[in-house]
């Protein structure tokens, strides 16, 4: 008996967008970014799902891939890098110089997190089924996927595979690159909007970077459609309604997106 085929892995984008009107009232464009940076103060709503989701492994001996730009890597704080229980997948043209630095980084972020969680029961009663806290450096989204795969899938210590911005490495996975697996690739998004706001009309904020798709999920076209409430839970690993969250001065609803 020939033996089994693994199941394709999703790739799954994990974005903030708020929508941008365009002089045709029926086109709206989504927004990431302004002046490099987010468009939009701490939202804490947003900032603690994305935590929980890309920290959650399916299942234990298992740790989650989250794959970013050097400039998405850099904009976290120092001494949060990498982020833990998770494997920093940093793609960047400069790989020599920044994987000295990243190699550091991930040294000096295991000590600290290893002299925190000492005597800590948890820590104890996880033992080596915790997720790990890694980070690694490539030169492009086919190469990080295959050396991800070499490192922790294999030994089927790899859970699941997150893009998490910038809006280069979010237009390399659209375009079909670290996807040669054939499987899914999906989009949970967090939508943000001033409130106040509805369709064209109210305040927005101000953004010069989008991301690379819009049209095509709300039209559902070039394979594209929404996914349930029920799927996106399944595939964050906590209920997720789409409905609506105030959070100071804006709302936030989760929802996500899929093709196939």
């Amino acid at each position: 008996m020939p033996p089994l085929t693994p199941k394709p892995r999703p790739l799954t984008l994990i974005v903030a967008t708020t929508p941008i009107p365009t002089p045709e009232s029926t086109t709206i464009r989504l927004g990431i970014g302004h002046h490099g940076t987010l468009p939009w103060p701490r939202i804490k709503t947003d900032m603690s799902f994305f935590a929980r989701v890309t920290s959650r492994p399916p299942s234990p001996g298992t740790t989650n891939a989250i794959i970013m730009g050097r400039k998405t890597y850099d904009s976290v704080p120092a001494h949060l890098r990498p982020l833990a229980k998770r494997i920093s997948t940093v793609i960047t043209r400069d790989v020599d110089s920044l994987a000295e630095r990243v190699g550091r980084e991930v040294e000096a972020r295991k000590a600290k997190l290893a002299s925190a969680t000492t005597s800590s029961s948890t820590s104890t009663a996880l033992g080596a089924e915790a997720p790990a806290t890694d980070a690694i450096v490539c030169g492009g989204l086919d190469d990080a996927m295959q050396e991800l795969e070499k490192r922790y899938g294999e030994d089927g210590k790899l859970g699941k595979v997150f893009v998490i911005g910038g809006a280069e490495i979010y237009g390399a996975v659209l375009r079909g690159e670290g996807g040669g697996n054939g499987g899914p690739v999906r989009i949970v998004m967090t939508n943000v909007e001033k409130k106040g706001y509805q369709g064209n009309n109210g305040e927005v904020f101000e953004c010069d970077t989008r991301f690379p798709v819009d049209e095509e999920l709300f039209q559902e076209k070039e394979g594209w459609r929404k996914a349930t409430s029920e799927e996106v839970t399944e595939w964050v690993g906590e209920t997720v309604t789409g409905e609506w969250i105030e959070d100071g001065d804006v709302r936030v609803q989760m929802v996500g997106y899929e093709r196939v």
